[in-house]
C-alpha cells in the first residue's frame, strides 16, 4: 500500500507515502476526532456521531450510517483483518488526543 490516510478534523485525507502528497481529501460532518480504518479499498471513518464509508481511490463518499440511537462519542473501528495491536493503538491515540486537549487525531491504514 503506498498511501496513507489520515482522520483530522472532520476529514479523511489521503497521503502518497514516498512524497507526501495529498491525493484526495474528503469532508464529513464536522468533529474534532476522527477515526479512519482501511480495508479492501475503503476507508471507514466515525466523525460526530456518523460512520462513514469512503472510496480509498478517489475520496468519494460512497454511504453514511447516522448511528441512530448510539449518541456521540469515542468509536473503535475494527475490521476482519484488522489485529489486536492496530486497534489498542487506535484506543490509546484516542486517550492521548484526550488527554492532551482533544486538538485532532491522526491514523493509519491498517490492515
Amino acid at each position: 500500500m503506498s498511501q496513507l490516510y489520515l482522520g483530522i478534523s472532520g476529514h479523511v485525507v489521503c497521503i502518497e507515502k514516498q512524497t507526501g502528497k495529498e491525493l484526495w481529501k474528503t469532508k464529513l460532518k464536522s468533529s474534532q476526532l476522527t477515526n479512519v480504518c482501511y480495508e479492501d479499498g475503503f476507508v471507514y471513518a466515525y466523525s460526530a456521531g456518523h460512520l462513514f464509508c469512503v472510496n480509498a481511490n478517489n475520496g468519494d463518499l460512497e454511504w453514511t450510517n447516522k448511528l441512530p440511537g448510539l449518541g456521540y462519542g469515542y468509536c473503535i473501528i475494527a475490521t476482519e483483518s484488522q489485529n489486536d495491536v492496530v486497534a489498542n493503538a487506535t484506543a490509546t491515540a484516542q486517550s492521548a488526543a484526550t488527554a492532551a486537549g482533544g486538538a485532532g487525531a491522526a491514523a493509519g491504514a491498517g490492515s
